[in-house]
């Protein structure tokens, strides 16, 4: 879905384990501004913020805690157990957080803007509807042998079993179907510098701030 100004937007997307954050990174280090989607949740549900207030006005105040802040696991006991409030509950955040993304874009000063959507994939339709325009999904990539591993490193590294944290993988769409729907794919097999040359290289090649 083509942007209709002359502003470039890049979504920048990966699987758990991939080093999405890493790249995310590097992308800013290289003076790029980056909108994170997660971030934007996260202040969205801080108390009297717009989207606390939809989603208290939703679902009620019984999934508030004494001090009026969200509690996540209360929210999370009802629309886990009831698919229409799932719905519900992710069509407004998801409206949320594209509008705020848009506005972040119509408010950049660069001629290029990265958005940060880890689940961009999974979800690609609905965004579009809900209003996201973008010009290119990157997709930062590792075999799904590397995945795993790494994530059972993690795990061991934060003293979780790493079982649970594998699971996580069997809910997020396969990488190597993603890789099927990206616009651009870049591998992350190396290290950190390998990384970021290879973002630099593919910067170049669009001809993104070079």
């Amino acid at each position: 879905m083509m942007q209709n100004n002359d502003k470039k937007t890049v979504v920048i997307t990966g699987g758990i384990g991939t080093g999405k954050s890493t790249a995310v990174d590097i992308i800013k280090n290289f003076g790029f501004r980056v909108l994170d989607s997660d971030k934007i949740v996260h202040e969205g549900y801080t108390k009297g913020r717009e989207l606390y207030l939809k989603v208290v006005r939703r679902f009620g105040e019984e999934i508030l805690n004494d001090d009026g802040t969200i509690n996540r696991q209360k929210l999370g006991s009802i629309v886990f157990n009831h698919e229409e409030s799932l719905k519900d509950l992710n069509r407004i955040v998801h409206v949320y957080v594209i509008r705020k993304l848009m506005e972040g874009v119509a408010e950049s000063g660069g001629e290029t803007v990265f958005l940060d959507i880890p689940l961009i994939l999974e979800n690609l339709e609905q965004e579009k509807e809900y209003g996201l325009k973008y010009d290119e999904i990157w997709l930062i990539y590792v075999s799904p042998e590397t995945q795993r591993e790494r994530l059972r490193q993690r795990a061991l590294k934060e003293n979780k079993n790493p079982e649970d944290v594998l699971n996580i993988i069997n809910k997020q769409m396969p990488i190597e179907k993603k890789v099927l729907l990206a616009d651009e794919v870049i591998g992350n097999e190396g290290t950190i510098e390998e990384l970021g040359a290879r973002i630099k290289k593919l910067l170049k090649i669009k001809r993104i701030g070079w």
